[in-house]
């Protein structure tokens, strides 16, 4: 995870974010909520939400676009009473790979402090703050290891450290330090490794921690 600026609310949002609201809290039957809860599935939020995420899940900074659609994230979950009238609000949507939105991870979880949370917000707070990025040389293994309560809850109920997602980013972390051992005398690996620390790069805050 890596800290993401903001970019300014799309104009669809700014034009109908009060109508939108009003009539989602107004909304009585489920089909009614339904019409108007699926307002935020509008092209041009999930454009303007690619475009700041670079096309990579905010949580776990793996690529997504090229092999699926992405899901618009509501981090704090729409579905909790508490937090319906946030449905539309710009600042409350991100960009996620599926299965750190999926149910078996974040899902509707929204732990509060009495519980390690809230989760890490890569808009709001700095992740460096609550993370440490580690390639273990030992266990050849690439881990998000937290190192505040909200990072570790982050950590363990979105899954950062997954089977699977842990053994990709390893063998991409692994090909960044072989880059790194020839980028003092190669310039072309030093643009490269350059590159990898960029905000578009996957696991750009493991190649910074590098």
């Amino acid at each position: 995870m890596i800290k993401i600026q903001r970019s300014p609310k799309p104009a669809v949002l700014v034009k109908n974010t009060a109508e939108w609201t009003r009539k989602l809290l107004a909304a009585t039957t489920k089909e009614e909520k339904n019409k108007a809860e699926g307002k935020y599935r509008h092209e041009k939020i999930k454009d303007a939400l690619v475009n700041m995420f670079h096309g990579k899940c905010a949580f776990c900074e793996s690529k997504i676009i090229h092999i699926d659609y992405g899901h618009i994230e509501h981090f704090k979950p729409k579905s909790l009473p508490a937090f319906r009238a946030l449905t539309f609000e710009w600042t409350n949507l991100l960009l996620a790979c599926a299965v750190c939105n999926g149910s078996e991870h974040k899902g509707t979880k929204f732990p509060l402090a009495a519980n390690g949370g809230p989760f890490v917000n890569p808009c709001d707070d700095e992740p460096n703050d609550h993370f440490d990025f580690v390639y273990d040389q030992t266990a050849k293994l690439a881990s998000v290891v937290g190192k505040t309560p909200r990072g570790t809850t982050t950590e363990k109920l979105i899954g950062l450290n997954r089977y699977d997602l842990r053994e990709h980013r390893t063998k991409q972390v692994q090909k960044l330090l072989f880059i790194k051992s020839h980028a003092q005398t190669d310039p072309e690996a030093a643009e490269i490794l350059r590159q990898t620390k960029l905000d578009d790069a996957e696991y750009a805050a493991f190649a910074r921690s590098l």
